[in-house]
């Protein structure tokens, strides 16, 4: 019966993260008014994932009910330091700034609050992972997830979602111009 239990709750709460991902991702795209740049700061999401898996593999436990609960409070504060690192990157954007500059610029800007978001959730978390008693042994799971989660989520925000974003305006702008109708077409 607890085996049907943890798969029913397993399932409810991969079920329930994705809606609130799609919630996030239209919530998302209305004041970006685009669908990609949702998308991008979903992308890394993953990657707070395979940091939460990583992260019980280190400390040796199993991923558990808790586990996913940690991986869902991940979900949000890498959602949020990407979100904050894309609306600057935008805001410099429609300062003027060039799509390079408006990359290296915003990561700039941002880099120091989201290492500093990281490293404190992650430091923040150290003393409860590391915590003997019987009363705290539910909750490491769930801050190992977190945890983990944040920090190698970090990486992905400051290094990937850049290229990300650069290549998807390239990709972009390649698209556009295909189908652009050429001086000989308006005639």
């Amino acid at each position: 019966g607890e085996l049907e239990e943890e798969t029913a709750f397993m399932t409810a709460m991969v079920t329930y993260m994705g809606l609130a991902l799609l919630v996030i991702y239209g919530l998302m795209a209305i004041p970006f008014k685009s669908y990609w740049q949702p998308f991008l700061i979903l992308t890394a999401v993953p990657f707070g994932v395979m940091g939460a898996i990583l992260g019980h593999l280190i400390l040796d436990w199993q991923v558990s009910m808790f586990s996913i609960l940690g991986v869902i409070a991940c979900a949000g504060v890498v959602v949020n330091d990407n979100l904050v690192l894309i609306d600057r990157v935008n805001s410099l954007r429609n300062t003027g700034a060039s799509l390079y500059d408006a990359l290296v610029l915003g990561a700039r800007d941002r880099f120091r609050p989201i290492i500093l978001t990281s490293l404190t959730t992650f430091i923040g978390l150290l003393p409860i992972m590391s915590e003997t008693s019987v009363q705290a042994q539910f909750l490491i799971p769930m801050v190992t997830s977190l945890a983990f989660g944040v920090l190698f989520a970090t990486g992905v925000t400051l290094i990937l979602v850049p290229c990300l974003y650069l290549l998807g305006e390239q990709v972009g702008d390649a698209v556009k111009e295909m189908f652009k109708p050429s001086k000989g077409e308006l005639a």
